[in-house]
């Protein structure tokens, strides 16, 4: 069978497989009929800015010299305000954007004097696409936060968690995103192996594994796998639960379970349709 052209239908990321895991509908409303998530909530805007502010953290120590942290502060505020637009929601209603962007600030302090101040691996992609042809059918795609090499010349593969705890080993939580991407980078850059790791913004904390070639292509038949049974569902139902406060089609979708103290998304979504 000749390989099918990368499209919508058939590019698999590992966040869209996840989606599919979670809840086969908000996979179904998202990524095959297109419709746009009435909000995201302000845990995915404040990933996005911090892993944006590591991201020019490392261009800007490649270019010159490594910003200190007043100026990297001063970075992450710069592109807080830059970046906010009306479909941030902050689905507790206990809390503010006020807290997240605290919170933001916490990490990028501690990610500063604890981890890149002492950090002598040299940079050797950020933010870097991987694509990877798994049948004629699938395609898996993805971006990695950093690659890098350590001061031994070992390829390695880091993807940045601003989530409150470490991740489990399971397919859906950590044990296939960092790991696929080490599998990529083995693949994109020839090399007998690499390490995948995760660092914990909010603990300091960095958890690595050693993938080789033959756990790269074990990895890679797993996902492909996974992304079989999505590509060949043909009913999506929904799986109500804590999840639904964060799901931006919870306006929509007759079973959401969306609690009172967290409705923050809901109220934005009902108040934009």
């Amino acid at each position: 069978m000749p390989d099918v052209a990368p499209t919508p239908r058939n590019l698999f990321s590992f966040s869209r497989l996840k989606t599919f895991h979670q809840c086969p509908l908000r996979y179904r409303y998202r990524y095959l009929k297109g419709l746009r998530e009435a909000f995201r909530s302000i845990e995915s805007y404040l990933g996005t800015v911090v892993h944006d502010v590591l991201q020019w953290l490392y261009e800007e120590r490649d270019r010159r010299s490594a910003p200190p942290l007043d100026v990297v502060l001063d970075e992450f505020a710069r592109k807080w305000r830059v970046s906010w637009t009306d479909d941030v929601a902050v689905v507790r209603l206990a809390e503010t954007s006020d807290d997240a962007f605290r919170i933001g600030r916490e990490m990028l302090e501690r990610f500063h004097g604890d981890t890149f101040q002492k950090d002598r691996s040299v940079t050797v992609a950020l933010e870097q696409r991987f694509s990877e042809r798994l049948s004629p059918q699938i395609v898996f795609t993805g971006f990695a936060d950093r690659v890098g090499r350590t001061e031994d010349g070992l390829l390695f593969v880091v993807d940045y968690k601003t989530s409150k705890s470490e991740g489990d080993p399971s397919d859906f939580s950590e044990g296939l995103q960092a790991p696929l991407y080490a599998a990529c980078a083995i693949n994109h850059h020839d090399e007998a192996e690499a390490l995948a790791g995760y660092h914990y913004l909010r603990l300091g904390t960095t958890r690595w594994q050693k993938i080789s070639r033959v756990r790269s292509r074990e990895l890679l038949g797993r996902f492909l796998t996974l992304a079989e049974e999505a590509m060949e569902a043909t009913e999506f139902p929904s799986r109500p639960g804590v999840l639904c406060a964060w799901c931006g089609f919870n306006h929509v979708c007759p079973e959401a379970q969306v609690p009172e103290g967290l409705c923050g998304g809901l109220r934005r979504a009902r108040d934009r349709s």
